[in-house]
């Protein structure tokens, strides 16, 4: 588990220092609304502009409901910079839960990033996903919200 999640920031960090920017989500929360409620912590990292236009974003949480449980992830994301504020983005990704039963995830997301600086930013995000474990699949809807620093 930890090699695949080295691999995943490898990835991501290899092709992002000669690209744009780099951001990291370093305590966000998430408050999973369907089917139940349940919490759980990621810590992100990522890099803009890496593939094009699109964004890269990797990491790996720890949540609580039923046990604990731990996750690592990737996502593509395509950011709507405007001059004003707020930003928005989108975008969609792949998830692996391990804690118990192992969970396979196919997630997307839909962000509103509100600038406080130029290198600090709050992020709201909506983050629907459908889970796969055991032969059968779930629906589950999510909202995140936290810090997202900017590096360079």
């Amino acid at each position: 588990m930890q090699k695949l999640m080295a691999i995943v920031l490898v990835a991501i960090l290899s092709g992002a220092f000669a690209q744009g920017r780099l951001f990291g989500e370093v305590a966000s929360g998430n408050m999973s609304l369907v089917p139940g409620f349940s919490l759980s912590v990621q810590a992100r990292m990522g890099a803009e502009n890496v593939i094009g236009p699109l964004a890269l974003r990797g990491g790996f949480g720890l949540a609580t409901g039923g046990g604990t449980q731990f996750s690592i992830g990737a996502d593509v994301i395509y950011f709507l910079r405007s001059s004003g504020n707020p930003d928005f983005y989108f975008g969609g990704g792949l998830g692996l839960v391990a804690g118990g039963t192992t969970v396979f995830s196919i997630n997307g997301n839909a962000g509103l990033e509100i600038p406080v600086t130029r290198d600090f930013n709050f992020f709201v995000e909506l983050q629907p996903a459908l889970l796969f474990a055991g032969g059968s699949s779930t629906f589950v809807m999510g909202v995140e919200f936290g810090p997202r620093l900017y590096f360079r």
